[in-house]
């Protein structure tokens, strides 16, 4: 007799982005990178570069995680780490011509399959998505304030 597994909130989240990390990881694998290193290089202003403390709260990552991407990145040349001239304990990334390249393919491949999904299951329904994990963001928040103030 076999019982059937209930599906939870949290399961089904953990499943498809699973899935969609696969994917990307497979595609990153083409062109010498990692799903953590696209999404690094998302998260560069391509102009003005980005300071390395401002990174790890848009990556959702501490700083000291990042070192090592930090340092793959910067050995396949595309980014460069530039010591503030006011204040040298910070450091700006910058992204290289390569660099740049690369950040061009990540965003490009993002946005195909987003639009392929679009395409797929339609505007409305993304947009619900988009508005219930919202909702359950803002929940599983408050749990957390919760349970931190218990």
């Amino acid at each position: 007799m076999s019982t059937k597994q209930t599906e939870t909130i949290d399961s089904k989240l953990k499943k498809t982005w699973q899935m969609v990390s696969r994917m990307y990881n497979s595609e990153a694998e083409r062109h010498n990178l990692t799903i953590a290193m696209g999404h690094y290089l998302l998260n560069i202003d391509s102009l003005d570069g980005t300071f390395a403390t401002d990174l790890a709260p848009k990556l959702g990552s501490e700083s000291t995680s990042l070192s090592r991407i930090s340092a793959t990145l910067e050995d396949q040349k595309l980014i460069t780490r530039i010591p503030d001239k006011v204040d040298k304990r910070k450091i700006k990334i910058k992204l290289t011509a390569k660099g740049k390249k690369s950040k061009d393919l990540t965003k490009s491949v993002v946005k195909e399959f987003n639009e392929f999904v679009a395409s797929k299951i339609g505007k409305n329904k993304i947009e619900e998505l988009f508005q219930t994990l919202d909702l359950v963001y803002e929940i599983a928040e408050q749990r957390n304030s919760q349970i931190k103030n218990k």
